[in-house]
């Protein structure tokens, strides 16, 4: 294992993964998980092709087991487990879950597939809810492809756009309101049910944040001590 001086974009670069040469993802990643940096945990990435990034997370995640997931890779070393699986489809999201030794919690799992925004959701409302640890991170990378109106990529087309009802951005933006969705009335809580069927109750449930950052989604989930906090009743009288 190399030493890099615990320096994530150092890394990224040794590892000439774009997340670090082209999208600058160093920029914030780090923020992001270098909480649990040094623990004994497991996680999963989406969309390996070249492994590139697999060299980024075995060398800054020194203690954990990586899983991973492609359309058209797969192998097994000491410390890394990659499944041939097409995220479009949820029964090859199954079967990767059923394989999955949950001895080590899956705290991070992080989306560099298809880019496509509903392989996204798919995989977002599946993983999230059945694998992901309390507590646990969970990031989409590529979401530029919710803003293009033209073309396609990996053979599927990207006819989306700014305000696009399908746009994962516009998606999610939902989201935000949905962590604060015991402040509404009852009338707009049904609303906003009906408006985010695009994810299971479960899945919508267990977000306790949504962040956006530049060609990123960053979703936590709930620990234990979030579920204390919901559904109170709202402390100035019902006033919505």
């Amino acid at each position: 294992m190399a030493n890099f001086n615990n320096d994530f974009k150092q890394i990224g670069i040794f590892a000439n993964t774009d997340k670090v040469t082209h999208h600058g993802y160093d920029r914030f990643y780090p923020l992001e998980v270098q909480n649990f940096r040094f623990d004994e945990f497991a996680m999963l990435e989406i969309g390996i092709q070249n492994g590139e990034s697999l060299t980024l997370w075995k060398n800054y995640f020194p203690k954990a087991y990586i899983y991973g997931l492609d359309i058209g890779v797969e192998y097994q070393d000491e410390r890394t487990k990659i499944f041939k699986c097409d995220q479009s489809d949820i029964y090859q999201l199954m079967n990767v879950k059923q394989n999955i030794d949950t001895v080590l919690p899956i705290k991070f799992i992080n989306d560099d597939g298809s880019h496509i925004p509903e392989h996204q959701i798919l995989t977002f409302d599946y993983f999230f809810s059945e694998l992901l640890c309390d507590g646990g991170l969970y990031i989409i990378e590529d979401i530029e492809t919710s803003y293009w109106k033209r073309d396609g990529l990996y053979g599927y087309p990207t006819n989306y756009g700014w305000l696009h009802p399908d746009s994962l951005i516009e998606q999610f933006k939902m989201m935000a309101d949905y962590v604060n969705i015991e402040y509404l009335n009852d009338n707009d809580k049904q609303l906003l049910e009906e408006k985010t069927s695009f994810l299971s109750k479960q899945t919508k449930d267990a977000i306790a944040s949504v962040r956006f950052v530049q060609n990123c989604i960053v979703i936590q989930k709930k620990n234990k001590e979030d579920y204390i906090y919901n559904n109170r009743k709202y402390r100035f009288g019902e006033k919505t």
